[in-house]
């Protein structure tokens, strides 16, 4: 019997474990003993931005500042998650269940951009393109399956895929202010980015819904997007992956139902020419999903040393590579209003920084944010969003940054 399992809750994952509401109807081919899928959505919204226009320096801070005599931006863009276009195969060959999956994730910003920033938007522009899914898995129920190429991170993959804001902006920050194919939901407040990585994994069969995740993901080097942090920016020699693993339960009781997760990552850091001291980027993290009769609460902590925040070694360290502990937690609460299906949600989460001796005052302290969401479906496939997000950037001098954004679009799934 074949199983679609894995490629398809990994391409329709990043969605469909958020919105129950947002139906995921993949489009299936048969092709011989090949089954082909394509599964994506489109989405766009109108933003308006306010930033902070008397900025002080947050050198990591996310809410966006603006020196301009108006301290407000209007947008039309692509939300948190990128609009999608995935392709799979899959087949069984010798009792193993094997399959292949690619995704395309473009933005609708019409400015030159690349990465996630967005550049001014002029005419003879081009949109943004980003390949973020290509790998294969092979294995079965009894023996589980085994993951190789590209695809979400394992470490903080629980916390985005729980995050409502992803079916629409959160924060814009000076990143993805300009447009380009992704904002930042609440990356970098209350949750480090998973990030999409080359790995070579494995996912355990359900034990009575216990299960595990352990592989070894492409190491990354240390960097910094705020110049002057004194945060360490290099080329390490890489000698080993990282490992990244985490152990999850899920269950159902009457009405209730749920997962808890539990997960770390590690990866050591090497100095290929002296400049600074090798150091191990260490995290855990712990997190709880429950709901009930329309109600659905989320709570999330994690913590590390070395890992840096937002994104995983983003600030890590000093520049001699002396480790930066770094914390943040995200708590969340969602009701889908009965008949009308309408999910109405709070959120409210914070990423924190540590300041290490050299370092500046105007280094980050902490991230925050707090996210107002409706999303309402009108059809099976298809969301209008109204969303409101507040961000707040601190640094260690007490200076801080705020940003307001509101967010009103819609987003189809197919």
């Amino acid at each position: 019997m074949r199983r679609f399992t894995t490629p398809v809750a990994t391409a329709a994952g990043m969605a469909g474990l958020l919105l129950a509401s947002a139906a995921q109807a993949q489009i299936e081919v048969e092709a011989g003993d090949w089954t082909l899928t394509f599964d994506g959505n489109v989405n766009a919204y109108y933003t308006n931005t306010r930033c902070e226009s008397d900025a002080a320096t947050v050198q990591g801070g996310l809410a966006c500042t603006d020196a301009a005599e108006s301290d407000r931006r209007a947008n039309i863009r692509t939300g948190f998650l990128p609009a999608k276009l995935g392709i799979g195969a899959s087949t069984t060959q010798n009792g193993l269940d094997i399959a292949a999956y690619v995704s395309y994730w473009p933005g609708v910003d019409g400015g030159d951009a690349v990465s996630v920033a967005g550049s001014a938007d002029t005419g003879l522009g081009f949109g943004n393109v980003n390949f973020r899914q290509v790998f294969l898995t092979v294995g079965n129920e009894r023996i589980g399956t085994f993951k190789l190429g590209r695809d979400l991170g394992i470490f903080g993959s629980d916390a985005i895929l729980s995050d409502m804001s992803l079916l629409g902006v959160g924060t814009v920050s000076d990143i993805t202010l300009g447009g380009g194919n992704t904002s930042l939901g609440r990356v970098g407040n209350g949750y480090l980015y998973a990030d999409w990585k080359a790995q070579i994994s494995y996912a355990s069969p359900d034990f009575n819904g216990f299960g595990f995740v352990i592989g070894a993901t492409d190491p990354f080097d240390p960097f910094t997007v705020a110049p002057g942090d004194n945060s360490l920016a290099a080329v390490g020699e890489k000698t080993s992956p990282a490992v990244e693993g985490k152990v999850t339960y899920d269950w159902t009781a009457r009405d209730v139902s749920g997962r808890v997760w539990a997960g770390f990552i590690n990866q050591k850091v090497d100095d290929r020419d002296g400049s600074f001291d090798d150091f191990r980027a260490t995290g855990f993290d712990l997190g709880v999903k429950a709901g009930i009769a329309g109600f659905e609460g989320v709570a999330y902590y994690y913590e590390g040393k070395g890992i840096g925040t937002t994104a995983f070694l983003h600030q890590a360290a000093s520049a001699d590579g002396t480790r930066r502990d770094s914390d943040g937690f995200m708590l969340q609460g969602t009701y889908t209003l009965p008949g009308l299906g309408t999910k109405l949600g709070l959120s409210y989460g914070e990423s924190n920084l540590d300041q290490n001796n050299g370092d500046p005052d105007t280094l980050l302290d902490r991230n925050s944010s707090v996210i107002v969401g409706a999303y309402h479906p009108i059809t099976p496939n298809l969301n209008l969003v109204a969303e409101f997000t507040r961000t707040k950037a601190e640094n260690h001098a007490g200076d801080d940054n705020r940003e307001d954004n509101v967010a009103l679009g819609a987003i189809l799934f197919f």
